[in-house]
């Protein structure tokens, strides 16, 4: 029973973890991960903007209409790798697991 409880404890413990700042690299170019990531976000009806900048971008639901669990990912061109910089508005904030998904499938 006692081992129970911790397994319990241990689930709960890592679903409620605030996200954190998670940093990923890919070998795509800053246009294939933005028409990935943008694709995967449309079918999945997420609220999304993309503000380009000259080495990349920002993703972002901020500002969307019922917009929840506020995140900004950044694609920064680096030469040969591109750095996804995910995190959330609000620290302590969780991010959205179907954003994160999105990430890991487009990178």
């Amino acid at each position: 029973m006692k081992r129970f409880g911790l397994l319990i404890f241990a689930m709960v413990a890592s679903t409620a973890a605030p996200a954190a700042p998670t940093a990923t690299a890919t070998s795509k170019s800053v246009e294939q991960f933005d028409g990935c990531f943008a694709a995967v976000q449309e079918r999945a009806s997420l609220p999304w903007s993309y503000v380009p900048k000259p080495h990349g971008g920002t993703f972002s639901n901020f500002g969307a209409t019922g917009a929840k669990q506020v995140y900004f990912l950044a694609v920064s061109d680096h030469g040969a790798i591109r750095e996804l910089r995910l995190e959330a508005l609000e620290t302590g904030s969780s991010i959205d697991a179907r954003v994160t998904r999105a990430v890991n499938h487009c990178a």
